[in-house]
Order: structure tokens, then sequence, then C-alpha cells
């Protein structure tokens, strides 16, 4: 499985949707301060830290490495979520620990899958 790389330059939509196609029962949600930023944005233009950054993921990461990662090199808040099959999301909050593929692994039963905005 590739990782995805992650770059100031890259569209939020783009994150979300490449990382719901190597994780397809996962979303991301991507927040500045508690507001939702929009998919037309780029890393660049949504962060409120300034200077370089790039982040790796695959699915040895975890939930709460990458949540890191994205407050540390973007100043952005991360949630990585999932939809249940009855609509309602669920997000990562007790599973800091867990790697993605595991979640995603554990999603296959009850939540829905492609669902990534």
């Amino acid at each position: 499985m590739a990782g995805i790389s992650v770059n100031g330059n890259k569209k939020i939509a783009t994150i979300q949707k490449e990382f719901n196609e190597q994780f397809p029962y996962l979303k991301i949600r991507i927040y500045k301060g508690s507001s939702v930023v929009s998919g037309s944005l780029t890393l660049a233009q949504a962060r409120t830290k300034t200077g370089g950054g790039n982040i790796s993921i695959n699915g040895n990461k975890k939930i709460g490495s990458l949540e890191k990662e994205f407050m540390t090199n973007f100043g952005l808040r991360v949630q990585v979520c999932w939809t249940l099959k009855s609509g309602r999301t669920v997000e990562s909050c007790c599973t800091d620990d867990y790697t993605l593929s595991r979640i995603n692994n554990s999603c296959k039963t009850d939540s829905k899958k492609g669902v990534w905005r």
C-alpha cells in the first residue's frame, strides 16, 4: 500500500480524497480552530503556522501521530472519522493509539465505504 504525501501545495479536498482511497472506511476532517477548512483551499492557504512541512500518511501511522503532525507542521487540527451505516459520523477520540489500517479494518462491518466528504 503506497503512502500519501501531504504538503502545503495540496488542496484539502485532494488530501481527503486520497486518504479515503487508501482507507475506504475512513475520512479525514481538517479544522482551523473550530471550523472545518474548505476543500477548495490548499494547506498553505489554510494553515496557521508558516514554514515548510511535509507529512507522509500510511497504514502503520497511529491516529494520534497523524493528528500531532498536522498540528506541528501546519497548525491545523485533524480528526479521523468514519460514517456508520446508520448515517452517524464517529470521530476517533478514543482510538489515538490505533493505526489507520487497524481502524479501517475494524470499520468494515458497520461503516459506509467511500464517504470522504
